[in-house]
C-alpha cells in the first residue's frame, strides 16, 4: 500500500458567510496522480491553498505523514512547505527581476543558500524542461508556455514528495497547453511525485491516475479518468 503523504479531515472554509469548502476528506498517496475538477468557484483553487497552508481553514486538520500540521508556527509551516511541497500557478509568479535559472533556484535560497550554490543545479532543470538556452533572459521575454515550464522546474527544484498545480494550462494556448501538460506529467511520474492538479480541462483531468470532482463545497465524486 502506498504511504499517505497528505491527509486533510473536515475541512471548511467559509467566504462572506458561505462555505466553500464545506466538511471535505482528502488523502494523497505517494506516488498518485490526482486531478481536482469542478467548475469555476467551486472551490478548487481554495482546496489547494488550505493544503499547501497557504490559508487557514475555519474548521478541520491537516496531517503530513500523520503529524498534524495546523499546530506549527507559522515560520515552521513555511519551512514544511518549503521542503514538501511543489506549486504550479495559473500565472507562474515568476520573479520578473531575476533571470531563468534565478528563479529555478530560488526555492532553495529562500531555504537559506546561495544562487551561485544552486546554479549548475538550476541550469540541469532547464535542460529537463528544454529551455537551457533561456537561462539568462528574463522571464518576460518568454512565451506563456515557456515561463510554465520555468515555473515546473522551480516547483521540482527541491524534489518535493507532492506537486499541487492549479490549473497549470489555463492561461496558455492549447499547443501550449498540450507541451507543458506532457512534459509535467512526464516529468512528476518519473520521479515518482504526488500530484493533485486542479483543472476544468477534462483531457488534461484524464491524465491523472484518480478524478476528485468539486462541487457546492463537497467532494461528491471520486472516479478513475476512463469514467469522466
Amino acid at each position: 500500500m502506498a504511504e499517505i503523504l497528505l491527509h486533510a479531515t473536515k475541512l471548511r472554509k467559509a467566504y462572506e458567510g458561505r462555505y466553500i469548502i464545506d466538511g471535505i476528506d482528502v488523502q494523497i498517496e505517494a506516488g498518485q496522480s490526482y486531478a481536482l475538477v469542478g467548475h469555476s468557484g467551486s472551490g478548487k483553487t481554495t482546496l489547494l491553498y488550505l493544503l499547501a497552508l497557504l490559508e487557514k481553514p475555519d474548521e478541520g486538520d491537516i496531517f503530513w505523514r500523520g503529524s498534524p500540521l495546523l499546530s506549527l508556527s507559522k515560520s515552521a509551516q513555511a519551512r514544511w512547505r518549503n521542503q514538501n511541497i511543489g506549486f504550479v500557478f495559473q500565472f507562474f509568479h515568476l520573479i520578473a527581476e531575476l533571470r531563468v535559472w534565478e528563479n529555478v533556484a530560488l526555492p532553495a535560497v529562500l531555504s537559506g543558500s546561495t544562487f551561485n550554490r544552486e546554479k549548475a543545479k538550476a541550469l540541469e532543470w532547464l535542460s529537463y524542461v528544454r529551455l537551457k538556452e533561456r537561462a539568462y533572459d528574463l522571464p518576460t521575454h518568454l512565451s506563456g508556455g515557456e515561463q510554465q515550464r520555468v515555473a515546473i522546474a522551480r516547483a521540482l527544484f527541491m524534489n518535493p514528495p507532492l506537486i499541487l498545480a492549479d490549473e497549470p494550462t489555463g492561461n496558455l494556448d492549447s499547443e501550449q497547453a498540450n507541451q507543458v501538460s506532457h512534459l509535467f506529467f512526464n516529468l512528476t511520474r518519473s520521479a515518482h511525485k504526488a500530484l493533485l492538479l486542479a483543472t476544468h480541462n477534462p483531457s488534461l483531468a484524464k491524465k491523472a491516475d484518480l478524478i476528485l470532482r468539486l462541487q457546492n463545497g463537497k467532494l461528491i465524486h471520486t472516479a478513475s479518468p476512463e469514467l469522466v
